[in-house]
């Protein structure tokens, strides 16, 4: 190893004042709320950018990304290297459940093209999910000629790359079913599988920002963003739900959102779904609003 990567690999935890630049610029770009005591997972993150850059110091590297068109080419491995893509197949199943049982066929009962956007798709595995539930339900329904289109978009560039190879190992795909697995995923190396290409041909991903790209198509009637509103504070979420997803929703469609979220003191213009017993949301009607 040489010095200066030794140096880099050695950087001390991110100085208060350099932690507070950052978390401001991550808000600003990502609308991710950093809270206090983050400085570990931050430095962590970020030390192998200040190796891969020969930067000596976190506070050299902030300098970087706020500085011309240098810290614009950079600002994508930043978000990259900040942004949680932890997730796996089948997470939250009830709400899969809901989607096969009750609200796929509903929405298909009263049109034959049916739009979902996955939101903070992290690396691919909640739209796959959505892919093997739709054709397993349109397998089963009396619905000829009806088309499912699937959209899953995420901050990171890596991510997205990821979730466009379709290359998983057995810790994201622990839920899925044998039957399932067999007839959608291929086995690869390593231990690994891929998602057949057809499948993977099936679905659409694409890089966006959910507060600064207008959204990727649309209206949608079915919206999945799941654990992603927990790294927002409030008002960011209202701006998301309220601004975002009330305009890009069918006016009958259905917003889905993490099981330890929910909308419940600051949204106004949804309202909660109880009869799924899932953090499933609509549009409220004028009379409620």
């Amino acid at each position: 190893m040489n010095t200066q990567a030794a140096a880099t690999t050695a950087l001390p935890v991110i100085s208060d004042e350099t932690f507070n630049e950052f978390r401001t610029l991550i808000f600003e770009k990502t609308g991710i709320h950093m809270r206090d005591g983050k400085q570990i997972l931050i430095s962590n993150r970020l030390r192998k950018r200040l190796a891969a850059l020969h930067l000596s110091s976190y506070e050299e590297y902030y300098r970087l990304l706020v500085t011309g068109a240098a810290g614009e080419a950079e600002l994508h491995n930043f978000i990259d290297a900040v942004s949680t893509n932890e997730t796996y197949f089948f997470r939250e199943i009830n709400h899969f459940n809901v989607l096969r049982r009750t609200v796929l066929p509903e929405i298909l009962g009263r049109k034959r093209h049916v739009h979902i956007w996955s939101a903070g798709c992290s690396t691919g595995e909640e739209v796959y999910t959505l892919r093997i539930v739709v054709n397993e339900t349109l397998a089963e329904c009396e619905h000829p000629g009806a088309e499912v289109s699937i959209t899953g978009t995420d901050i990171s560039t890596a991510a997205v790359t990821r979730a466009k190879s379709g290359f998983y190992f057995e810790r994201a795909l622990r839920l899925v079913p044998q039957a399932a697995l067999d007839r959608y995923l291929l086995p690869a190396n390593e231990g690994a599988r891929q998602v057949r290409a057809e499948i993977r041909d099936s679905v659409d991903f694409r890089v966006h920002n959910l507060f600064k790209d207008p959204a990727p198509g649309g209206p949608f009637d079915i919206i999945f963003c799941r654990n992603v509103m927990i790294y927002f504070n409030k008002a960011t979420q209202t701006k998301l739900v309220d601004e975002v997803f009330a305009h890009a929703l069918d006016a009958e469609g259905y917003l889905f959102i993490g099981h330890s979220e929910s909308l419940s003191g600051f949204s106004q213009k949804f309202r909660y779904v109880s009869a799924f017993k899932a953090p499933i949301y609509r549009m409220k009607k004028e009379a409620e609003s």
